[in-house]
């Protein structure tokens, strides 16, 4: 369980202190640890075996926990051949991906709202490529009936963001849509 555990944190990115019961945890925000050991430690305990196999979706589910799940999930994607999508949890960023297949990207972006706890979710899809957009909108609406999704303006997204340095350009794009405001296409249930 400790190496698996050691493994989701290192693919999501996150900074640790591995500890063991009995050790003084009174500097950490938040304690990872087994279902079997979870009674072993106070307060502030998130079950290891409840975090998601998706780098970005385990980033969700602990930067949830650490807000007290009352922020904002903001997921843009930027529709084409190649569909850029970003994810953040208010300004936190969760995810970049790139995908060839309209499936797979409404796939991670349902597991992204499903499994991680917001008060809010709000997806941002650009209008560069209108049928694109609309299909999109059209296979994600119906399964996550409690989200906002918007259609967003995006000319000019393309361009290279500091912010988003390091990030493919479809990538970048989809960050820059997720923080545009849209027409809102359905509200949320």
């Amino acid at each position: 369980m400790y190496y698996a555990l050691v493994s989701k944190l290192r693919r999501a990115g996150f900074p640790f202190l591995s500890m063991l019961p009995g050790d003084e945890t009174g500097e950490c925000e938040l304690i990872l640890t087994s279902k079997n050991e979870a009674s072993l430690f106070g307060g502030g305990v998130m079950v290891a075996e409840e975090l998601d196999d998706d780098p970005g979706v385990v980033r969700g589910q602990i930067v949830s926990r650490l807000a007290g799940g009352s922020g904002t999930l903001l997921i843009g994607i930027d529709p084409g051949l190649r569909m850029g999508m970003a994810a953040f949890y208010g300004e936190t960023w969760l995810a970049f991906h790139t995908f060839n297949s309209k499936d797979r990207l409404c796939a991670s972006v349902v597991s992204l709202v499903n499994r991680t706890e917001s008060t809010k979710s709000l997806i941002r899809i650009g209008n560069g490529n209108p049928t694109m957009a609309a299909r999109i909108a059209a296979k994600l609406m119906p399964r996550l009936p409690q989200s906002i999704v918007e259609l967003v303006d995006e000319s000019g997204t393309s361009s290279r963001n500091p912010r988003t340095k390091g990030v493919q350009t479809d990538q970048s794009a989809a960050a820059r849509i997720a923080f545009r405001k849209g027409v809102v296409l359905r509200r949320s249930a």
